[in-house]
Order: structure tokens, then sequence, then C-alpha cells
């Protein structure tokens, strides 16, 4: 995507910005969502001691 300032941008050219931000932020979310779980799993074994 070229850039440009927001001002000399059409309506459709702001949407599809908009849509692409969107879609990065939504997967940058999700990622971070289920690192964090992983490592609270982890925190979460290491909390429980053995069955012996």
């Amino acid at each position: 995507m070229e850039r440009q300032p927001f001002e000399s941008m059409s309506l459709e050219e702001l949407w599809r910005l908009h849509a692409v931000v969107n879609d990065i932020l939504a997967a940058r979310l999700v990622a971070k969502k289920e690192e964090l779980e992983r490592r609270l799993g982890l925190l979460n074994r290491a909390d429980k001691p053995p069955n012996y």
C-alpha cells in the first residue's frame, strides 16, 4: 500500500486501510493471547507438587 497523507485519501482508501490495520491487530491479539495462555499453563504446572 502506497503511503500518502490521510487527508488526501478517499473514503474507500481509508476504509481499506482501517480493514488492514484491524486484521493485523486482531492477529497480534490472538498470538499474544495464545502466548500468555501457554505461559500461564507452564506456571500452573510449576505450582503443583508432583504426585508421589
